[in-house]
This record gives C-alpha cells, structure tokens and sequence, in this order.
C-alpha cells in the first residue's frame, strides 16, 4: 500500500519565510499539518535589561491584519500575551491542543518589546497561566492594547513568527 503524501498549501508569507530560511519545516512523517519552526531570538546581556521577549498565539485573521497594517485588532476581550520560554511555551500549546480558544490558532508570533513596557502593562494587570503569566492587551483586561499598537507603530517593538501549524482543515 502506498502512503498518501500531506498536501498542505502554505500561505505565501509562510512560504517566503521557508524559502528564506527564516523557518523550518519540522513536520514528522505521517503528520496530518505541516510544522514550521525558528528559535526564539538571542538577545545580548546589556539587551537582556532594555528588551523582552513576549509571545502571541493567533489565527489567520488576526495574523494577516499585523502582516499588512503591524497592528493588532482589537478583536478579543483578552488578548494574551506571554513573556520568555515559560511564555512561548504557553502559546505553543494552543497549537499543539493542550489547549484550547475559538480563535483556531495557527501561529506564534515574538514580539521583541521594550522591557519598561511591558513591566508597565504587568504592573497594570497580569494573571497566572499555566506555567507562566500572562497579560491581557484587550478591553476585558488590561485595556493596554492601543499603547502596545502605537510602539508597534513607532518601531519599538518588532515581531516575527516562531511557530506555524499549518493542517488541511486551515489551508487557505
């Protein structure tokens, strides 16, 4: 019997950034979704104090509103965001079903972001996740999401994508 080859059509930004070498293609034989991986940034020891890194799961939609206009919607009442491995774990495992959100999350995205920023919106509110804690850009939480956007903005903050699952059911 022959084996069925996963046909998963990637999104064109997926697939300049495999072309590109900016991700990896990790998906194991017989996968069902096409994995798309890069490590988390390094940042230097006197960056380590100015910068931090934060981390967002997110579906396509709210992902395609960031490539083309780098800004967040205001689309949901918390909008999580995590900071360091405990953190990029955490959204990771959206991807992987651990957990679950109605968003149908296909993306991790790092947000490297200036570290008075962010302790600033955690000082304003946070909450314990599993494994990390998060903060709340929305409006049912720490309302912080147009001061996030406006750094987004002005340069403050740079993203990338880390993690991508790519299955049949979400091939657009």
């Amino acid at each position: 019997m022959k084996k069925k080859k996963l046909k998963v059509r990637l999104l064109p930004h997926e697939v300049s950034l495999l072309q590109a070498g900016e991700l990896q293609d990790v998906t194991h034989p017989g996968a069902s979704s096409k994995w798309l991986f890069a490590p988390s940034s390094s940042l230097m020891e006197k960056e380590e104090e100015e910068k931090t890194l934060c981390y967002r799961h997110m579906g396509d939609v709210e992902f395609q509103v960031l490539l083309a206009s780098n800004q967040l919607p205001d689309t949901q009442p918390y909008q999580t965001l995590t900071q360091g491995q405990e953190g990029r774990a955490y959204c990771e495992s959206y991807l992987r079903q651990a957990k679950y959100v109605d968003t149908s999350p296909t993306t991790v995205v790092e947000f490297i972001s200036p570290s008075q920023l962010i302790n600033d919106f955690y000082s304003i509110q946070s909450k314990i996740e599993d494994g990390t804690i998060s903060h709340g850009l929305g409006n049912k939480a720490g309302k912080t999401l147009p001061r996030f956007n406006r750094a987004l903005l002005e340069g403050q903050i740079t993203w990338r994508i880390v993690l991508v699952k790519r299955g049949k059911q979400w091939a657009v």
